[in-house]
């Protein structure tokens, strides 16, 4: 991928570390599987779950700016609770992936449940307020090469023609890019946070699908 990597992490972009939208998050769970609170909460960021997905991605670093920013809406002592989190997300190995580990929400429990039709954006619930909130982001624009060139491999796919490492090269290049302006722009600008009255989850697995980020592992670098 385009950018600096960290000599230790060949996934994980040294840009990160800098960026004001990927300070960590204070998390706080339960000390076992019959377990209590924990006593003190835990620091959770990107490059954790970076390993844990499997990768540094656009779609990764989506869901932890929008997500990020909405938890401060529903914790105002800063620490998480996720135990007390539902998350509506699309299905995507990336924003599923992140939004459960961000929030302990899981489709096993029903507290993770699956509409495509949200595309980059979440519906976040606190379980015990019934708070809640949609987050998108404001203006999706700067996403629209990327979102081509992804298109245009997909396309090739479809109709059986070789997809080369300059296609790979192009989008994990434009990737970098749409990653820069989410970890650095500033979350008023960059998002909308809308409040959610009487909102009701409702658990569903309707758009469930196979996975769609291992399909290009086999083309060659060169």
């Amino acid at each position: 991928m385009a950018g600096t990597l960290n000599s230790d992490d060949q996934f994980y972009q040294d840009v990160v570390k800098k960026s004001p939208n990927a300070k960590p998050l204070l998390v706080k769970d339960t000390d076992s599987a019959m377990g209590r609170y924990n006593l003190h909460a835990k620091k959770l960021d990107i490059h954790t779950l970076a390993r844990a997905h499997g990768h540094l991605c656009d779609g990764l670093v989506m869901a932890y700016v929008e997500l990020s920013n909405t938890f401060t809406k529903l914790f105002s002592d800063g620490v998480v609770d996720r135990t007390d989190l539902r998350i509506v997300a699309k299905n995507s190995p990336c924003l599923v992936d992140t939004s459960g580990l961000m929030s302990g929400a899981r489709i096993n429990h029903k507290t993770l449940s699956l509409d495509n039709a949200l595309g980059g954006s979440f519906i976040v619930q606190r379980i015990s307020t019934g708070e809640t909130y949609k987050v998108s982001l404001a203006d999706t624009t700067f996403l629209n090469s990327l979102k081509t060139q992804e298109r245009l491999i997909k396309e090739k796919r479809v109709k059986g023609e070789k997809v080369t490492a300059k296609d790979i090269d192009k989008v994990e290049s434009l990737a970098f890019k749409a990653m820069k302006i989410m970890l650095y722009e500033n979350p008023e600008k960059l998002l909308k946070i809308i409040k959610l009255p009487n909102y009701v989850f409702t658990f569903s697995i309707k758009d469930l699908g196979p996975r769609s980020d291992i399909v290009n592992r086999d083309v060659p670098r060169k």
